[in-house]
């Protein structure tokens, strides 16, 4: 199929650790016959003269569907975040896959980092563990889902362990059709 008529799918992650499940889950959906948008894999373009945050949030105007990963990882340079923020302020069609040590340490921590309205405090963590490296990860993750947003603004994120067991069979699930997938982004557009 020339690429012209694939659908654009933009995998977005923090990469350092990661490698191998990016890659893993680029040739899933590269095999499924998706074009992939995605930086580590180099298949984002890069706009000359821009930054490869300016870049990448390009990407995301550029995608039909933003498929974000959250490790546990933030990264350097919290590019990974203003793609989502970016995906969520263009209502772009989405979806997530989140480690489950994210949502666990949320619903542990969400009493520190939260104050009895709602609002975020300054808590953080005051060294990386071996478990998460900020606070910042659960951030992105409550804007990934549209955290504080009645149930029927907010996203499904589907948590994983361990990428092969309990998160390959998500990615198949959701992607395995490209056809279905078209139609539905189709009819989300039409507003069916």
């Amino acid at each position: 199929m020339p690429d012209e008529n694939k659908i654009k799918v933009m995998l977005s992650s923090s990469v350092y650790g990661n490698e191998h499940v990016i890659e893993q889950i680029f040739s899933v959906l590269d095999g499924y016959g998706y074009k992939v948008l995605c930086s580590h894999k180099g298949t984002i373009y890069n706009i000359p003269g821009a930054s490869p945050e300016g870049s990448c949030l390009a990407a995301v105007e550029e995608c039909d569907f933003f498929f974000g990963i959250i490790f546990p990882y933030y990264g350097t340079s919290g590019i990974t975040h203003q793609e989502i923020k970016k995906a969520v302020e263009l209502n772009k069609p989405r979806g997530f896959l989140a480690h489950s040590n994210v949502a666990f340490a949320r619903t542990l921590l969400k009493d520190f980092m939260f104050d009895k309205e709602g609002n975020r405090t300054d808590f953080d963590l005051k060294k990386k563990t071996t478990v998460m490296d900020t606070l910042k990860v659960i951030d992105m993750y409550n804007d990934a889902i549209g955290d504080g947003k009645p149930l029927s603004g907010r996203l499904w994120t589907h948590h994983y362990n361990k990428y092969e067991i309990d998160g390959a069979d998500f990615v198949h699930s959701q992607f395995g059709d490209p056809q279905r997938l078209a139609s539905d982004l189709k009819n989300l557009k039409d507003g069916k």
